[in-house]
């Protein structure tokens, strides 16, 4: 796929950043992540970078490499450490450049705990950046490109692992519930929390990492990155939320009931009965204590 022109100007406007990260004492490398990397970004996108370290920079460290930007610098309590730098002009109307400052160290850590089939944490967010990055740069590129290779081969426990929690999708009577007590708001939490289970599992099946539920944010690529999935997997995952709450729920449940039959055609070690029974497990209303 070409790069979009949002693309193609957010790689140059960030290469200067990218090159003071990149000569700062202490980098290992410096990777361009998300949609610009990708290609497909947005006139609303912003822009990842990630910086990887010997040892975790200093505030002073992290202030001194965006020169003539603005920082908002993060906390180093934990890794990743994020800043935020705005591009062209003061927040919020610059171009945010979000930094993800780690060891690498830390990285190989993470990597190692995902690969061995732990998909907790957010150690799955970092393995889709790889897979996204590219421009790679610093005095020792060639540790990103080790990263990648290893991360190109999605691992069959880890499949097995992402569909076993997020396939066990609970008290989807609820719905009807929230319907009753004409609830909207809850519903679309329900329908959110659902439909990222289910995206969740589709991604596992396709063998391709999912951080958060931002990366569904492009629903019309879904079904090209997915191609083990339910039919106009896109069409009905809007009108899930288009329709009125009756129908989407119906159309959420067919979708789901669907992803199970290709659990139990592409993963069979995974006990899909199981996953079905908590699925269609129903609760009965209460109308009188008898």
């Amino acid at each position: 796929m070409d790069a979009t022109q949002a693309s193609r100007w957010r790689r140059a406007a960030v290469q200067p950043v990218l090159d003071r990260y990149a000569a700062a004492e202490g980098v290992d490398a410096v990777m361009l992540g998300g949609s610009t990397a990708r290609g497909d970004a947005d006139r609303w996108s912003d822009v990842e970078i990630g910086v990887f370290w010997r040892r975790l920079p200093t505030t002073a460290e992290r202030l001194a490499v965006p020169e003539a930007v603005e920082v908002q610098p993060g906390t180093a309590a934990t890794e990743p450490v994020y800043d935020e730098l705005y591009l062209g002009a003061p927040r919020p109307d610059g171009l945010l450049v979000e930094v993800a400052h780690l060891r690498t160290q830390t990285v190989e850590a993470m990597l190692d705990d995902v690969l061995a089939g732990n998909p907790d944490g957010p150690g799955m967010t970092l393995l889709k950046g790889l897979v996204d990055g590219r421009d790679v740069s610093g005095p020792h590129p060639e540790i990103v490109t080790g990263w990648q290779q290893r991360v190109a081969t999605y691992p069959r426990e880890l499949a097995l692992a992402v569909v076993r929690r997020d396939g066990n999708i609970v008290k989807f009577w609820r719905l009807q519930m929230l319907v009753e007590r004409d609830n909207p708001f809850l519903l679309a939490r329900e329908f959110m929390r659902i439909t990222n289970q289910l995206l969740n599992v589709l991604h596992a099946l396709n063998g391709r990492y999912c951080g958060h539920v931002t990366a569904f944010k492009r629903l019309d690529a879904l079904e090209r990155d997915l191609p083990v999935a339910p039919a106009r997997l896109a069409d009905r995952l809007r009108a899930v939320f288009a329709e009125p709450a009756p129908d989407g729920a119906r159309t959420l449940r067919e979708l789901v009931e669907e992803t199970y039959d290709l659990v139990e055609r592409e993963l069979p070690e995974v006990d899909v009965d199981l996953l079905r029974a908590n699925f269609r497990s129903d609760r009965r209303p209460l109308d009188s204590p008898h």
